[in-house]
């Protein structure tokens, strides 16, 4: 009895050592502070979400927590997980964005959000569902498929990337980690559901994958990958698809996990080489288009630390390296000048990513 209370008592210390270290290790520099209290100063906007948030002191410690614990996770997969060797292929692949930014007419509607419509020779995946920000119903992305002829019935799965408003169908169904296509949660018939984190939908038993798994013939989940940012944490999953004769496609939501872990992520999981890259990746060198707080809060870095040419053309260096073949940068979370700079770099390999233009490899 002694020994066991002796026992616990030497956890319980050990438990307390263990944290103080750990809060220790999160304190702030001098630099730091210096350096947070001159970016509140000098930009008003900033300075009133940073107060509406919490101290701004524990803010920034909060988020080097969460980027040590980001990076822990990141690095415990990596060594523990192994090829998808029965992932088997595809011969078909065909992506028809439903929900983005910018639209091929003047029929079709753009909003900042994403919903893309990806068929192989086995499946039709609707991946992520918008944002119906003004809550209508139909909403855009119902809207758009009826506009493109498109059936709920004929959709075989549903893909969820990550629990964000913008891809789930707006806020009130992503503060109850669930998802819609529209203003109500319509009747799925028994679609599987495949979610980055524990999810609801009513009539349905969403199937949570935070690992990597294969859900249909050649496509394959790249498993949630953390992605902290100073204001909050998310986990993201992106697609892969297994292209016969061609490698593999990868498809993002928004990109959190930054392009470079989604490469280095599917270059574990796989021998073929990675051909395509596609969709979202929150790239908002510049504030045309997108909103001003947008750099505040979707880059991964510090809040005043805002995106640089340096950063996107590393982005360009890392796909070229790799001898990626296709490449389309979402407008939903990526401003003009990050496009563009994508097209110059991979000229004719490089797709528009548009509401009703079809990007099909066969």
């Amino acid at each position: 009895m002694v020994k066991n209370i002796i026992l616990i008592l030497g956890i319980m210390l050990l438990s307390l050592v263990n944290s103080n270290a750990q809060k220790k290790s999160q304190q702030l520099s001098e630099n730091e502070v210096k350096e947070l209290h001159e970016a509140l100063k000098n930009d008003s906007i900033l300075y009133q979400m940073v107060k509406r948030f919490g101290d701004p002191i524990e803010l920034y410690e909060d988020f080097k927590a969460k980027v040590r614990k980001s990076d822990s996770i990141w690095l415990k997969d990596q060594n523990e997980l192994g090829r998808l060797d029965n992932i088997g292929t595809t011969a078909h692949f065909e992506m028809l964005p439903l929900i983005d930014w910018f639209t091929k007419d003047d029929e079709l509607i753009g909003e900042a959000g994403v919903s893309y419509l990806i068929k192989t020779d086995e499946a039709i995946i609707l991946f992520d569902v918008g944002l119906n920000n003004q809550n209508k119903d139909p909403s855009p992305l119902l809207s758009n498929m009826n506009e493109l002829e498109i059936n709920i019935d004929d959709i075989d799965m549903i893909v969820i990337s990550h629990n964000h408003l913008d891809h789930v169908g707006g806020n009130q169904w992503s503060s109850k980690n669930t998802f819609s296509l529209t203003n109500h949660q319509i009747d799925l018939g028994q679609k599987t559901v495949y979610t980055p984190i524990p999810m609801t939908y009513p009539g349905l038993d969403p199937i949570y994958t935070p690992k990597p798994v294969k859900i249909a013939k050649g496509v394959a989940t790249t498993g949630v990958i953390p992605g902290p940012m100073f204001f909050s944490d998310i986990g993201e999953q992106a697609l892969v698809f297994n292209v016969k004769d061609k490698g593999i496609i990868i498809v993002s939501g928004c990109g959190h996990q930054t392009i470079e872990k989604l490469v280095l992520r599917t270059q574990l999981l796989f021998d073929e080489p990675i051909y395509g890259v596609l969709g979202g990746f929150h790239l908002p060198l510049s504030e045309e288009r997108l909103s001003r707080v947008y750099k505040y809060f979707v880059t991964g870095k510090l809040p005043w630390q805002s995106l640089t040419m340096k950063d996107i053309e590393y982005n360009i260096d890392l796909l070229k390296r790799y001898g990626v073949k296709l490449v389309g940068i979402s407008g939903h979370d990526s401003c003009d000048t990050s496009i563009e700079a994508f097209k110059k770099a991979f000229q004719s390999s490089y797709v528009d990513i548009v509401v009703g233009g079809k990007i099909i490899v066969k």
